[in-house]
């Protein structure tokens, strides 16, 4: 692999080059334009590779050219077209030379080449662990084994025996993975981290952690599929965030709704990160991840790299995303200049606004409200955040007891609604709904109040009342209150006991009357009656009524 920043200097090195020597030349867009019509047509360049950010304008001026064999923006699409193109893998008598023409040595933009060493050793323990040895498709087999992981086997089944297919297949510490494991974790340490010492001390600093097991399994399991178009991001933030497993990239697809946020927006887009440590490694990824496109929009768009601008650029978008980031150093540039750069920045609309870590879809996260005792009621919040979120509910910073009168539901959109049936006066408090992801939490308070109404007495006893020995004696009283009030019906102070001859009864309406019966009135019912007329509001006492038992009348 041979770099160059500077065209004259390349162009010259390729010329001097024996006309016997094959070599295959990567490109940047705009240097591209300016070397391959120098070199297209010297014997001894066999294909161009170019490797850009915008496709659609490099492949206006690059279908000109035969020799260009590809107009590509993402490294693993490079990595597998010189492969597939070239059949590298299969040459024995060594690998073609690459030239690479940047207009920056970019460090977060690995090398194209594998290192030797690591692929054969990965072959040969692949070549054994699934018995290819006189295979005629084991070539093809491993290349994708080595670019798409264990599951890309599926597309090779009818060339095993059901036993060894099955093995590989299914075993997850068996020779396959155990060989694929170690492949990738090599590939991740000098691929992605010769020219990144920050990344290798991350590396090492994760490596005994559960989740560091987890990403390599999946990378082993699936290749670069989830590793986008800049790795050492992926990486970074499958490794940083525990919560992001399988169901992240399968059924929920969140870690492209990440990926798209994220690279959008940079490092703000994750807010109150808190974590000073994973800040800033997250923060260097970000800059691995703009650094390649960054810098060619810049120069496409003519802009010089004066006083470190590039750098302090690149900085600002890791940080607050393309567009704050740019707007950083807008007053650096020249309007017109600046103009062409912002009309190419490759922000995806339908994800610039989306949060990260959860999010309370409300002008304020705590609120207020009141609710008439018995009555059923409703404190709802809505989240939003990337992957699944699940929110759990507090009373008064206590886990939330769920039954059958207060019960929570969640929707599709992410609300999540408490319900409380018939509320008491213990359900007063504070409810908390807190979500959480993957990447954090968010909380949002309701107090509730529950209402109630003091007894009144509407219609009240009468202070004296006649009776016959003998005959019913009814007293009876109209009185309201929410709830509803209970009564106790006394006599010369002291409370009555219902029976077979006291009956006590209450009807229902707009008022609640209160009636007490006493059947057989005899002598000894004489006395003061009244009735206790009480709720949670507190209690009252109606007018005593004074009861006389008279003789029957001859």
């Amino acid at each position: 692999m041979k770099k160059f920043q500077d065209v004259r200097q390349c162009q010259k090195y390729i010329e001097e080059q024996s006309q016997n020597d094959r070599l295959v030349i990567i490109v940047s867009g705009r240097l591209g334009q300016e070397i391959v019509p120098s070199v297209h047509n010297l014997q001894q360049v066999i294909s161009i590779y170019v490797y850009c950010m915008n496709k659609g304008i490099n492949e206006q001026w690059a279908c000109k050219y035969t020799k260009v064999k590809a107009v590509v923006v993402r490294l693993d699409e490079l990595i597998f077209r010189i492969t597939t193109d070239h059949n590298i893998q299969k040459m024995e008598d060594g690998s073609l030379p690459i030239i690479r023409v940047t207009p920056h040595d970019y460090p977060g933009k690995p090398d194209i080449d594998v290192d030797d060493e690591v692929l054969k050793s990965a072959k040969d323990e692949i070549i054994c662990a699934l018995r290819l040895e006189k295979h005629k498709e084991k070539h093809k087999i491993i290349n994708d084994l080595l670019k798409d992981g264990r599951q890309s086997l599926s597309n090779h089944k009818v060339e095993f025996a059901p036993k060894v297919y099955t093995a590989a297949i299914n075993e997850n510490n068996g020779q396959l993975m155990r060989s694929l494991r170690k492949y990738f974790e090599r590939q991740w340490k000098i691929k992605y981290g010769s020219s990144n010492q920050w990344f290798k001390l991350f590396l090492e600093e994760y490596k005994d952690s559960i989740n560091y097991d987890s990403v390599l399994n999946r990378t082993a399991e699936y290749g670069h599929k989830y590793l986008k178009d800049c790795p050492i991001l992926s990486i970074v933030l499958q490794l940083l965030f525990e919560g992001i497993d399988d169901k992240f990239f399968g059924e929920t697809n969140a870690f492209n709704d990440l990926w798209c946020t994220i690279t959008n927006n940079g490092l703000k887009s994750i807010e109150n990160f808190s974590d000073n440590k994973k800040q800033s490694v997250l923060l260097q990824a970000l800059r691995e991840y703009y650094r390649p496109k960054l810098f060619e929009l810049l120069e496409i768009s003519e802009i010089q790299d004066e006083d470190n601008l590039y750098e302090s650029a690149l900085n600002n978008v890791a940080k607050y995303g393309w567009l704050q980031g740019l707007q950083e150093v807008e007053e650096r540039i020249i309007v017109r200049h600046y103009n062409t750069l912002r009309a190419n920045i490759p922000v995806f609309d339908d994800t610039s606004g989306k949060s990260i870590q959860p999010k309370v879809e409300a002008p304020m996260s705590v609120n207020e409200r009141s609710c008439m005792f018995g009555q059923d009621t409703q404190i709802l919040w809505k989240f939003s955040g990337i992957g699944k979120l699940r929110v759990t509910w507090f009373f008064n910073d206590q886990p939330f007891p769920n039954n059958d009168r207060l019960q929570v539901t969640e929707t599709d959109d992410g609300t999540s609604i408490l319900t409380v049936r018939q509320a008491e006066l213990g359900d007063q408090g504070v409810y908390t709904a807190k979500s959480t992801n993957a990447f954090g939490e968010a909380e949002a308070q309701t107090t509730l109040k529950i209402d109630y109404i003091k007894p009144a007495i509407n219609t009240n006893l009468n202070t004296a009342l006649k009776v016959t020995k003998g005959a019913i004696l009814t007293l009876k009283v109209v009185a309201s209150g929410t709830p509803k009030p209970h009564t106790v019906w006394m006599k010369d102070d002291n409370e009555l006991t219902p029976n077979d001859r006291i009956q006590v009864t209450i009807s229902t309406g707009d008022d609640d009357k209160y009636t007490l019966t006493i059947l057989n009135v005899q002598p000894e019912d004489e006395g003061e009656y009244s009735a206790i007329i009480s709720n949670v509001g507190g209690s009252l006492q109606s007018d005593k009524c004074k009861v006389i038992v008279s003789s029957k009348s001859h």
